[in-house]
């Protein structure tokens, strides 16, 4: 119970805190056992008064917090200093939590001895998930520092795996009069041009909001063409790793409704991931099917594997990991796959059973309807937000 009034001012506290329905006051004897249930207490908790009168007061604690004694501490916090102020999640009498925000004053009598404890608090479970939106904000955040950070780490390294075997081929051309030496060292060069060429690309391609990166020109495409010509690309680079790569198709020909530059660009940057990531020995596999009104391209390998931590954010920009960081790149090729897959109407998956056992990428595309003229393409831009 309350104390008896003196004035009118004690008579207006008394009343609002028996009325409010923002505030509960809950009064709780030394021992935890609840004596009175006021204000908004009901509606915070769930519990009627006659429930609520002689419950113990740890009923409307957490289970986790009630195992650590947290129920009592308070108490205990509140008989040693008069007060005790705690924001913590409470339970309610459903079984649903809310984030309440109150202190815990000892009533002393006349002899200076506690009679009672009085818990004044609040539902402000709104503040909470704003500060926890705000948290994730700044982890975000951070994040993107961290992986700034790593990017740029990661170009520096990218920029000195290609000059450096630039400038060795450039030493040979000026000190050689062998010319197959200067010719093998033209080629050395030119690898490496080419390689140079493909990283300022990534960079320019992800430094470009979507809108501007990719427009695409559709027509109906044979999809055992474009393996064959993606397989054609990357053959002199598997036999001199010496990996194997099998390339599988049904005879009947069919077409998707693709871009055949991006298509083409989709294909080379899952092959170019399995060749990246499986050893030298190790086998690839692409192969293309249908499934319902989709094309689907698989490619297949028996090489690092992802980790599972790793999976479901191996599509984003600059994703990599420790155990795959000593590999070239810039983790920008996969993110543009998924990004031209889902311009196309498609998608793109992938799974793998952890690392050392391989990955399985499946990339799907809308099949071309039936009569479709190759030679009327339809341009697509990008959508959604920023698309103009």
């Amino acid at each position: 119970m309350l104390p008896e009034p003196r004035n009118d001012l004690d008579e207006w506290t008394a009343r609002f805190l028996r009325e409010t329905t923002e505030h509960a006051l809950i009064v709780v004897r030394p021992d935890g056992i609840i004596e009175g249930w006021f204000g908004a207490a009901t509606r915070l908790f769930g519990y009627e008064e006659s429930e609520a009168i002689g419950l113990d007061v740890g009923e409307l604690f957490i289970p986790e917090d009630r195992r650590m004694g947290i129920d009592r501490q308070e108490i205990r916090a509140a008989l040693a200093a008069g007060r005790s102020e705690d924001d913590r999640w409470h339970l309610r009498k459903d079984g649903s939590r809310f984030w309440g925000s109150g202190v815990l004053s000892a009533l002393r009598d006349a002899d200076g001895g506690v009679s009672r404890l009085v818990k004044l608090m609040r539902d402000r479970t709104d503040l909470r998930t704003q500060i926890v939106a705000s948290q994730n904000r700044l982890a975000a955040r951070e994040r993107e520092n961290r992986h700034r950070s790593e990017y740029v780490v990661s170009i520096a390294h990218e920029m000195r795996n290609v000059l450096s075997p630039m400038q060795n081929a450039a030493t040979l051309i000026g000190l050689s009069n062998d010319e197959a030496v200067r010719r093998r060292s033209l080629d050395v060069l030119q690898r490496q041009l080419d390689g140079l060429s493909k990283l300022l690309d990534d960079l320019a391609g992800a430094s470009h909001p979507a809108p501007e990166r990719f427009v695409l020109e559709r027509h109906p495409v044979v999809v055992q063409d474009a393996v064959d010509q993606a397989e054609a690309a990357v053959r002199a680079t598997v036999e001199e790793r010496g990996q194997g790569l099998a390339c599988t198709y049904p005879l009947i020909r069919f077409a998707v409704d693709a871009d055949p530059q991006r298509l083409q660009q989709m294909l080379l940057n899952l092959l170019g991931n399995a060749i990246k990531f499986t050893p030298p020995g190790g086998h690839i596999a692409m192969s293309a099917t249908i499934e319902g009104d989709m094309a689907v391209i698989r490619v297949t390998d028996n090489g690092m594997g992802i980790a599972p931590e790793l999976l479901p954010h191996i599509f984003e920009l600059f994703t990599r990991d420790d155990a795959r960081a000593t590999a070239p790149g810039l983790g920008v090729g996969l993110a543009v796959v998924k990004e031209l897959a889902v311009m196309h109407g498609g998608g793109i998956e992938a799974r793998s059973a952890g690392i050392g056992k391989g990955s399985v990428f499946a990339l799907r595309l809308p099949l071309a309807h039936a009569g479709s003229n190759p030679e009327t393409p339809r341009v697509t831009r990008p959508t959604g937000e920023g698309a103009p």
